[in-house]
């Protein structure tokens, strides 16, 4: 009997020990789910994406951008791909562009440029500094590729110098290298979003010799509001070969960062132009040439890359001089980069703090 009472108590003794562990387990799990994230809601009732979520008095717009890491964005001006860009690439290989400047393209989420023509099946005009309807050997797609371009604008004036068909077989090319593309002639493409690090970018053309009025990219870039935390837009505007922005490209520039544009770059010139800082937003007015066969002037010799970093709370631009030399792309000696920063800060519309930094090659700006 008292063997039976013993037993009684060893299994009371277990199932209240049991029970103990249970309830236990029960309460952390209850602690560890009242920390598990939610979808936020937007005050109109949609989904806020992509850290969009609204702003309270506590926490500003944008303070969703802190938790991810970096976004690395190189960005050049205008590249072509024939006449004696040609002629040197026939003579020389298909790697000879680059050669001089593989390390710059490196260790980058996107590397952009913009492109001067299309890639096609169309034969070449015949050999002419003056011949400017431009295609493109669609083999050198690969070529971009394998350099470490991902991405081109094609919102410019080249883009359909062989027709709508010369337009479209570019972009299968591209398609079919693995090559991401935005913009277009008359700007009728909408804009181009990608996923990098967590975060949503989207990209913007507009090319302003087909059609200067605005509003249509102001749209496109309103919409992308909406779904992605920062917004390039890349323009094709200006006049060629002038040192200094219009008054229409400043118009421009100013509204597209009014209605959401983190930075705004400019290609078609062929010569640098000055950055304006507006609304602690960069506007690159013109990066002049990155592979071009224009050889008579330094202006046109020399171009800038820009290298943007969206870190937290912060955007981050390193700028790159470039020069062409033998038709390819060189680095510039110290004398050729000192001289075009040099330049670059005495010109441009920012803060004296700014104008120094840009001297030296880096600036940053607040992301808030």
């Amino acid at each position: 009997m008292k063997m039976q009472n013993l037993k009684i108590m060893i299994v009371a003794m277990i199932c209240l020990a049991l029970a103990a562990v249970l309830g236990l387990a029960g309460r952390d799990g209850n602690i560890k789910n009242t920390g598990v994230p939610t979808m936020e809601t937007a005050p109109d009732g949609a989904s806020a994406v992509a850290g969009k979520a609204p702003a309270t008095e506590n926490q500003p717009a944008g303070a969703g951008k802190t938790a991810e890491a970096p976004m690395e964005i190189l960005a050049f001006g205008d590249l072509l791909l024939d006449r004696y860009i040609k002629l040197y690439i026939d003579r020389h290989g298909a790697d000879y562009p680059f050669e001089n400047i593989k390390e710059i393209f490196a260790g980058n989420d996107i590397v952009l440029a913009n492109l001067e023509g299309s890639f096609t099946d169309f034969a070449p005009r015949p050999l002419d500094p003056d011949n400017t309807s431009f295609t493109f050997n669609p083999e050198l797609a690969a070529m971009l590729k394998q350099t470490g371009f991902n991405l081109v604008n094609l919102a410019n004036n080249h883009v359909q110098d062989f027709g709508r068909d010369g337009f479209a077989q570019s972009r299968a090319c591209l398609e079919q290298n693995s090559i991401d593309h935005f913009g277009d002639y008359y700007n009728e493409s909408p804009a181009l979003v990608k996923e990098i690090n967590g975060q949503k970018i989207a990209f913007v053309g507009y090319h302003s010799l087909a059609d200067p009025a605005t509003a249509g990219t102001i749209e496109k870039i309103k919409q992308a509001h909406e779904i992605a935390d920062y917004i390039i837009v890349y323009t094709h505007w200006g006049a060629e070969y002038q040192n200094d922005f219009s008054k229409s490209q400043q118009a421009a520039g100013r509204e597209f960062i009014d209605v959401g544009a983190d930075a705004v770059l400019g290609s078609h010139p062929h010569v640098i132009q000055p950055v304006e800082i507006y609304k602690n937003k960069a506007i690159f007015y013109s990066l002049g040439n990155f592979l071009f066969d224009q050889i008579f002037s330094f202006e046109v010799r020399h171009g800038l890359g820009v290298k943007i970093t969206f870190a937290s709370n912060k955007i981050e631009y390193e700028m790159i001089p470039t020069q062409m030399k033998n038709f390819q792309v060189v680095p510039p000696d110290e004398a050729a980069k000192t001289l075009i920063l040099q330049n670059l800060s005495t010109k441009s519309v920012a803060s004296d703090d700014i104008k120094a930094q840009i001297s030296s090659g880096k600036f940053t700006l607040s992301d808030n």
